[in-house]
């Protein structure tokens, strides 16, 4: 009798289990076109290290099908699924917050010390600080004796600089996860060849205790080889309070009469004490001392908190522009967990538990370090962001996450790219990008109104970059052309 239950329950199972062999088998099998399969001769591209897959929205019919369960590195592409995990885990409507104290009465005006918590606010602009300062201002606090007092212990996850990809330090998008910082310790400046055929650095906002010495030689050269040939170096002069030189130096080009640019300060509490002492002197305020770190738990309640935007609306920032820190946050911050800890390994097991609850496969194989894809390491099968595209569409906050996504000549990291009649407006991909690496994903309208997902993943020695980018562009024609 067991062995005719066995039996019984084998006959049922078996149709099923076809089903999904069969399913595992078509997606498992390569199908690329013979066109596409020309491009990628024609400009020399080993096919093993590449995936593609192409697949109509609604249907399950690849077109293109080009190792979909290889891993590989997907560079910022990765910020899909953070932003896509955060808005469904922690919710549109979740928010970070920033708690300011003081160690003393505040009745006559004057403080000894201002305690600043941070919470893992990751977008607080200079206008905000600005905000900031006029709300504590307005409690009657003009004077600060003895500098700020910072708690840095938000997040868990110890700082290790991602400078190493390039020696650069100072680039933006190397800025690490901290529990407290502000304007992502960014300096915007413009440098400008006056008519005396000097060279003069104007900062858009300048902290206190920051400034730069300008040590450019202008020779002939034009304005498109100014980052290669211009050296930024932070020197911090030990003195009380600390000062920060920024020092430029090598070959400025006489043709390039304006360039904007940008650097961020390695150290966070530093600039924070800048900016933060240059509104309050500018508020008329009076200010002594510098900044330190410590326990904010010592002091009593808030003077006054402030929250941060939404995720609604600063996760479609970290798509739209790939801005690394606001992805380091969001996955870092997925633990709320008041005995759990803010670091990388709780956040990869929330992570694998969304994506695995919404019906996206990310195997045991598959590895994101931290969350922004700014990594040598992350790793992960092109079918599953293929998945992920499809759950974006299904989300509640489907609207979220579609409209994070840059469009073709148009805004975020493709405004300036495909800008030609045929794929202006007519892709909304996420791209990503290391040395070696090449990636985009998201959706195509064909010119009949089709649309289709796109997954593509170039995994190489940077040398053959310039093999894809001519490859990848007719690519994307073939697909708005609706596969014709």
């Amino acid at each position: 009798m067991l062995n005719l239950c066995v039996n019984k329950k084998t006959f049922f199972l078996m149709p099923l289990m076809f089903v999904l062999l069969t399913s595992v088998s078509a997606y498992a099998k390569n199908t690329m076109p013979k066109e596409i399969e020309s491009l990628a001769s024609k400009y020399n591209i080993p096919l093993d290290n590449l995936s593609i897959i192409v697949q109509p929205v609604g249907s399950e019919i690849r077109l293109i099908n080009l190792n979909p369960n290889v891993y590989r590195n997907p560079a910022s592409i990765t910020k899909l699924l953070t932003a896509y995990v955060g808005i469904d885990y922690l919710g549109p409507d979740f928010n970070w917050t920033t708690e300011v104290f003081s160690s003393d009465a505040i009745n006559d005006g004057n403080v000894d010390t201002l305690i600043f918590k941070g919470g893992g606010d990751p977008y607080i602009s200079i206008e905000r600080l600005k905000q900031m300062v006029r709300e504590l201002r307005s409690l009657g606090i003009h004077t600060i004796n003895n500098g700020l007092i910072i708690e840095q212990e938000f997040f868990q996850q110890p700082q290790i600089s991602t400078a190493v990809f390039d020696d650069d330090p100072l680039r933006p998008y190397n800025v690490m996860h901290t529990s407290f910082l502000v304007n992502s310790n960014k300096i915007d400046f413009t440098v400008t060849k006056k008519s005396t055929n000097t060279i003069q650095i104007e900062p858009v906002f300048l902290p206190a205790g920051v400034s730069f010495l300008n040590q450019l030689e202008m020779v002939a050269g034009s304005c498109g080889n100014f980052r290669d040939d211009i050296n930024f170096t932070e020197i911090i002069q030990e003195k009380y309070p600390p000062h920060t030189v920024i020092v430029l130096t090598g070959m400025y080009p006489e043709n390039c009469d304006v360039f904007e640019h940008d650097i961020s300060l390695t150290d966070a509490n530093h600039y924070f004490f800048g900016a933060f002492k240059r509104l309050w002197l500018e508020s008329g305020g009076s200010f002594k001392g510098y900044i330190r770190e410590g326990n904010a738990t010592l002091f009593d309640q808030p003077l006054v908190s402030f929250d941060s935007a939404m995720l609604a609306e600063i996760a479609p920032e970290s798509i739209k522009e790939s801005d690394n820190l606001i992805s380091r946050h969001i996955f870092l911050s997925l633990n709320q967990s008041l005995l759990g800890k803010k670091n990388y390994k709780a956040s990869r097991k929330i992570m694998k538990k969304v994506l695995s609850k919404n019906g996206i496969n990310m195997t045991n194989s598959a590895f994101v370090e931290n969350g922004s894809g700014l990594s040598r390491n992350t790793k992960m099968r092109p079918a599953t962001i293929l998945d992920l595209l499809q759950a974006m569409k299904q989300h509640s906050s489907s609207d979220i996450l579609l409209n994070a996504l840059p469009v073709s000549g148009v805004d975020g990291t493709l405004e300036d790219k495909y800008q030609s009649d045929l794929l202006k407006q007519r892709l909304k991909l996420k791209t990503g990008t290391l040395d070696g690496v090449s990636g985009l994903a998201g959706f195509i309208t064909g010119l009949s109104g089709k649309e289709y997902i796109f997954v593509f993943i170039h995994n190489d020695i940077s040398d053959y970059s310039y093999r894809v980018s001519p490859f990848r562009e007719a690519l994307l024609n073939w697909v708005v052309d609706d596969i014709n």
